[in-house]
């Protein structure tokens, strides 16, 4: 049970899926510290539905994207339980998932507990981070990567598989 709620926690992660039309101005990114200008960029809003026993299930994910470069994906997953135990075991999976991100630049993330939710949050800046390393951690294959360019187009695809939906957003 608990390898199949971190692989789940893991393509979650990994894909950042989704589809729900929101206002650019609404959605802010924050990497390593500072404001990005994202006013140039194309942006997607997505959602995917998924379900856990005892609780719910809020997955959405903001794409950032000039032509077909993936410049940053925002993600934020939120799991909704009354069970103590299931909120334990997924913050102890995202907090164990997240440091292996630990001493990324412009990797940023994030774990806030709540009485009734978890929250995990997810900025990716693709157009800062070191390609390199974060190749070298998650591996090329299966991956938004293509000659060391991460791709709108082949995180799309892989996001498909897992029922996400997205929407362009509009000012």
């Amino acid at each position: 049970m608990m390898k199949k709620i971190i692989f789940v926690i893991m393509i979650g992660c990994i894909l950042l899926c989704g589809c729900e039309k929101e206002k650019k101005s609404s959605t802010k990114v924050i990497s390593n510290g500072k404001v990005v200008d994202t006013t140039k960029m194309e942006h997607k809003h997505c959602t995917r539905e998924a379900s856990i026993t005892d609780g719910d299930v809020s997955l959405n994910y903001d794409i950032f994207y000039t032509g077909d470069i993936l410049n940053i994906l925002k993600s934020e997953e939120k799991i909704i339980s009354a069970s103590e135990e299931v909120l334990d075991t997924y913050e102890k999976a995202y907090r164990d998932i997240f440091q292996h991100y630990d001493g990324f630049e412009y990797y940023d993330t994030s774990v806030t507990r709540g009485d009734t939710t978890v929250v995990s949050s997810i900025t990716i800046n693709y157009d800062k981070i070191d390609i390199d390393k974060l190749i070298a951690l998650e591996g090329e294959e299966d991956s938004v990567f293509q000659n060391k360019k991460p791709l709108v187009s082949k995180w799309l695809e892989f996001a498909k598989k897992f029922g996400t939906k997205c929407e362009l957003v509009e000012d």
